[in-house]
């Protein structure tokens, strides 16, 4: 009997074969028409970032660690952002899964005054501390290094309102099942971001332009350009469930669906910032390692980020999904639907990672002409191949979960996993060790593996479904239950 034989005939014994019609239903009516705008939205919010780093890179590999450095920080700021952002995007699947679209633009309207009020005071501190929150980020880096980090980091934190609002804005239109618009206006400012910086960075008709200073600005730019547009959006009303006037955004607020929204959001973004906090810190231990690690660093978790990007588009997907099937009392729906989202996720992302790492030098070559910085990317998005089969049970599983809004558990299997084995096994394997930018990745995989055996655990026990008990059924309603499949 061929190899081929042997494989056919242990795929049609497993259980997903004998479903494997109502699966593609799955994929093609709901899976994909979520999934793949989203993935282009989240290819262009990323991009905006890459493209930024990409028009720097040739001013030297000084400017390009300076900006790692700084969006390293601006990460931590952002994940707030974005976990907020989630808290919204599952109130409004819920909302509106229950036919409810007053309460749906209700929290989409509050959610968007809090943070950019919030955005505001933030930036306007962080534009005070700015030198102090460089010398604490950046360490031992070179003086040179630490002036463009400051000089990045004070022309973006202007654009922290505006980011809150394209964040928050966005997300609602997703959980309202509308992520084209998110995606035209988040690829019309990744467009602005180049046309803007490049022009900034460079000159154009015998101006010489602005040099670094021309890509903090660029992007800050195109994200209050962004804003502009989520805000008329809103106000037109091309969704009708999320029309929002502007005088609304004015009115009383509603503590009630606010703290439904923090419910989600506080937990999410008590993660999302302790994590990125103990991945700042994993960077201040790269910091001291010498300019071409810093670079080839950032570099590695750009790509990385890009390889990921199919990852995030599902997790994006199952939040959506599983909080509309719970709004609507399908219980059995959305734990089936998890499971499914969570095995191709592992099987694209492993599929992607391993087929690309051989092109890693390719890569490194897009961003920088050295030598030394692409020996380390090279080294790094390997390793990245290794791991990746795991990816996917540390994070597009929490993306699920918090669509059943069990986000709490989420937050406390993140901090153990950052700070009790990325943080730690970074620091003994990287410092202690000597192992240098490898010992800190493989700290980092440790905390995926960490992440995704708890993870994994929290879906086939079941237990991430407890604020939606099963209905009892009696034994005469069994058997109808059973054809219809729940």
């Amino acid at each position: 009997m061929n190899v081929v034989t042997t494989l056919r005939q242990a795929v049609m014994r497993t259980p997903w074969y004998k479903k494997r019609k109502s699966y593609r239903v799955l994929l093609w009516r709901e899976i994909t028409p979520l999934a793949v705008p989203i993935f282009l939205e989240n290819t262009c919010v990323l991009m905006m970032g890459v493209l930024s780093t990409f028009l720097v890179s040739w001013l030297g590999k000084e400017a390009m660690a300076g900006v790692g450095l700084a969006d390293s920080f601006n990460m931590v700021v952002m994940s707030f952002f974005a976990a907020i952002d989630l808290g919204t995007t599952v109130v409004v699947a819920f909302s509106l899964g229950k036919l409810d679209a007053e309460r749906a633009r209700a929290a989409t309207r509050q959610s968007l005054v809090i943070m950019t009020l919030f955005a505001i005071v933030l930036a306007a501190v962080i534009h005070a501390f700015g030198t102090q929150i460089v010398d604490f980020i950046a360490g031992s880096a070179t003086p040179e290094v630490k002036a463009l980090a400051l000089t990045y980091l004070e022309l973006t934190v202007i654009s922290y309102p505006a980011a809150a609002i394209a964040l928050i804005g966005s997300g609602a239109l997703r959980g309202a099942g509308n992520t084209k618009i998110p995606l035209l206006i988040n690829g019309g400012m990744n467009i602005l971001n180049i046309l803007i910086s490049s022009v900034l960075i460079y000159g154009l008709f015998g101006w010489k332009g602005m040099g670094f200073a021309g890509a903090g600005l660029g992007l800050t730019v195109s994200r209050y350009i962004g804003a502009v547009a989520i805000i008329w959006v809103l106000m037109i009303g091309f969704n009708p469930a999320l029309r929002i006037s502007l005088k609304s955004y004015f009115e009383k607020l509603n503590f009630a669906i606010i703290w439904e929204v923090m419910g989600i959001g506080i937990p999410a973004s008590i993660e999302s910032v302790l994590f990125n906090g103990g991945k700042l810190l994993t960077q201040m231990f790269v910091a001291g390692m010498g300019t071409n690690v810093i670079a080839g660093n950032f570099i590695a978790f750009s790509v990385a980020a890009l390889i990921n990007l199919p990852g995030n588009a599902l997790g994006s997907a199952s939040t959506i999904i599983t909080g509309k099937r719970l709004g609507k009392g399908q219980i059995a729906q959305a734990e089936r639907q998890l499971r499914h989202v969570f095995w191709l996720s592992t099987l694209v992302l492993t599929a992607i990672a391993w087929g690309t790492a051989p092109f890693a030098g390719l890569f490194a070559s897009f961003y920088t002409r050295e030598e030394d910085v692409k020996e380390v990317v090279k080294v790094l998005l390997w390793l990245n191949a290794a791991f990746m089969p795991i990816w996917a049970a540390s994070w597009v599983l929490p993306a699920g979960l918090k669509g059943a809004r069990d986000a709490r558990f989420a937050m406390w299997v993140s901090m153990l996993g950052m700070w009790g084995c990325r943080v730690v096994a970074g620091y003994v394997l990287g410092i202690m060790l000597g192992m240098g930018v490898i010992g800190v990745w493989l700290g980092m995989f440790l905390d995926w593996a960490v992440r995704g055996v708890l993870f994994y655990w929290r879906m086939v026990s079941g237990r991430w479904l407890w604020k939606y008990p099963k209905p009892q059924k009696t034994p005469a309603q069994r058997p109808l239950s059973a054809q219809s499949g729940e």
